[in-house]
Order: C-alpha cells, then sequence, then structure tokens
C-alpha cells in the first residue's frame, strides 16, 4: 500500500480511528535505510490529544542498528490494522519530533496530518455481543469462553479476555465455535484461525467459517443479528 502525497485535512471519520488506537496495538514502521525501504514492527503507545503520537522504538536486538535511519526531523510511514466493519489497513505519515531514552525508549512524532485506508475485507461485518464457547475442533477440547464482536456469513472475530488464553493458537488451526441460541439450544459453527492480536487486555481471534453461507445466515437470524 503506496503513500500518495498528502492531502492536508482530517476528517472527523479520521479522527475517530486514530482516537481508537490502543497501547499496544501493533505497528508497521516504514523508513528509508541506505540500502533503501526497511519495514520493522513495533507498538503504539498513546496519544497527547492531536499534538503528537507515541510509539515504543523498535527492538534493536530483532531489527538491528536503527539510530541511522530513525531520528528527530526524520519521515516514518506508519500501518496498522483497524478491526471494524469490513476491516482496514490505515497508513499516514509522520515526523520525528523527539526520541527519548528515559524512562524508555519512545518516539514522539507530529500528528499525521491525513489518513489513507484500503479494505481488507469484501464484505462489511455486523457489530454483534453474542456468547460463544471456543472449542478444537480435532482433540474436543475446551479452549476458553470468549464474545463474537464482529461477524458476517464468512467469518467473525472473537474477542477473549488475554488472562484466559494460556497460549496463541497456530494459524489455520480448526476450531468450533459454540453459540447458545436464545431457544436454549446449542448452535456449532466450525472455522479456521486466520489471525490473532493482542492488546493490554483482550485477545482476537480472526476466524473463516467452514460452513456453506446459507447455514450461517440462518444462525444470524436466529441469533436476530442479520
Amino acid at each position: 500500500m503506496a503513500i500518495s502525497k498528502d492531502k492536508v485535512g482530517l476528517t472527523r471519520e479520521d479522527l475517530r480511528k486514530l482516537r481508537a488506537m490502543r497501547p499496544g496495538l501493533s505497528l508497521d514502521l516504514q523508513v528509508m535505510a541506505a540500502s533503501g525501504v526497511k519495514r520493522i514492527k513495533t507498538e503504539f503507545v498513546g496519544l497527547d490529544g492531536s499534538r503528537c503520537l507515541i510509539i515504543k522504538f523498535p527492538d534493536e536486538a530483532r531489527w538491528g542498528n536503527l539510530r541511522d535511519v530513525i531520528y528527530p526531523d526524520s519521515v516514518l510511514v506508519v500501518r496498522y490494522i483497524h478491526e471494524e466493519d469490513a476491516g482496514e489497513v490505515v497508513a499516514f505519515k509522520v515526523k520525528i519530533n523527539v526520541i527519548l531514552n528515559k524512562p524508555g525508549n519512545y518516539i514522539f512524532t507530529s500528528f499525521p496530518l491525513s489518513l489513507q485506508c484500503h479494505a481488507l475485507r469484501s464484505e462489511q461485518r455486523a457489530q454483534a455481543h453474542v456468547f460463544v464457547t471456543v472449542v478444537e475442533t480435532e482433540s474436543d477440547v475446551m479452549l476458553f469462553d470468549g464474545l463474537i464482536v464482529d461477524l458476517s456469513s464468512s467469518g467473525c472475530r472473537v474477542s477473549v479476555d488475554r488472562q484466559l488464553v494460556k497460549q496463541k493458537l497456530a494459524l489455520k488451526t480448526h476450531i468450533t465455535l459454540a453459540i447458545k441460541n436464545p431457544d436454549g439450544k446449542i448452535s456449532e459453527l466450525t472455522g479456521i484461525v486466520m489471525n490473532q492480536k493482542v492488546d493490554e487486555t483482550r485477545f482476537y481471534l480472526g476466524v473463516k467459517f467452514e460452513a456453506s453461507e446459507k447455514i450461517v445466515e440462518g444462525l444470524l437470524h436466529q441469533l436476530m443479528i442479520a
């Protein structure tokens, strides 16, 4: 996703997306090194109103020496995944104002002038609040209880208390979602873990359903979501 020439000015929706960023959110930073463009991972720390963003300085034990490419007045291209509705990659440019070494290694940047967004999914997802039990399909072992926070006929996102997750699931793991219907009966949907994300309090699973769209849509109607 290339960043084109900036259009100056943030919309109300742009500001909402920036303010939805939470500490611990995974960020992709693009910097210009002597060998060319370099992409590195780090974490979002916070923002100060509309004055600046605070980003954790990337781990140099993992990414190598970065002081020659990340320094005051240099430019960063920042990307992150905004998981809402259809899901999208949000990208913007900022200038580094200050780098602190104490009490931790933090980067303070300018506030973005504009955002660019690229949808990850071809369909919108409905916001939901459905309690679910997650079971590993192959072993039939109950993993944890969670909450479906958005879903469509092809997939969903499950939110779980981080303390309940002992370890991350391998991608492509087959899971079963056990959902209690309003009539007290249990419906099951099988799916595949496509992605995982963690913030300071919650663990999120992106799940692709294996059932046909007709079966899923029938369940959505039962739950009064569709």
